[in-house]
């Protein structure tokens, strides 16, 4: 996710394919276009496991908008799309290195390459990310690539016993010819395969899909293909 412009050409699978790129909205799965709307760093849903933020957060404190990445002239909002819930966990230090430990046996470990800095909002206080490396972020490919990537933030303690962690996850592909290289792919995709890697690693089982209220077409944002729903996924062992 660095130095994103409007792409000239689109690199996608690994360089496979070149082509001319015009990035369009996923029209078909986001919800119709409505009223404009505000979007805030305090946006926040009241679930099962508490107040959880909707959006993951700029370094600058904004909702993050893919460093300014544009869909057919809609700005882009990225959306919380992933809970972790860790009920074995006593420390916040175990905690975040069990989370590392998940994310390697599911192909997904940290990776660099990215912009960092970001943070999610968890009951009300905020969170820094994991992975905590130069440039980095947890990913299934080299940032010269397409890969899907993104950021975990917490832990916060619950009050059963245990951690939760919130993330924002997103399918990128890579431009030859372009100053942004990383131009926006999907949402859900990289959501879906995360899920997936993590249940089939063993430490996280997919639970549900959490209603978070995050999905937007407007006439000047949009969340493209996401659904609105965080995958949970529950460590108990």
């Amino acid at each position: 996710m660095s130095h994103r412009l409007i792409p000239a050409v689109c690199v996608s699978a690994g360089l496979a394919v070149i082509s001319g790129c015009t990035p369009t909205i996923n029209a078909a799965n986001v919800t119709t276009e409505g009223v404009e709307v505000t979007t805030s760093s305090a946006d926040a849903v009241n679930t099962t496991y508490g107040f959880i933020g909707k959006w993951m957060i700029d370094p600058d404190g904004q909702p993050a908008r893919w460093l300014g990445y544009q869909l057919d002239d809609h700005n882009l909002r990225e959306p919380v799309n992933v809970i972790l819930v860790d009920k074995v966990a006593k420390t916040p230090q175990e905690a975040a290195s069990r989370l590392v430990s998940a994310m390697q046996a599911a192909g997904y470990g940290p990776k660099g390459g990215h912009s960092v800095g970001y943070k999610g909002l968890i009951l009300g206080q905020l969170y820094g990310q994991q992975p905590g490396g130069k440039d980095e972020a947890f990913s299934d490919g080299a940032w010269w690539q397409s890969n899907n990537h993104g950021r975990v933030f917490g832990p916060a303690p619950i009050d059963s016993g245990g951690y939760l962690w919130t993330a924002a996850f997103s399918r990128e592909d890579f431009e030859l010819i372009s100053s942004m290289h990383h131009p926006y792919n999907s949402f859900k995709v990289a959501r879906d395969d995360l899920s997936a890697k993590l249940s089939a690693a063993g430490t996280f089982k997919r639970l549900d899909t959490l209603k978070l209220d995050n999905a937007l077409n407007t006439p000047t944002l949009t969340t493209d293909d996401h659904d609105g729903g965080a995958a949970v996924l529950v460590a108990d062992k």
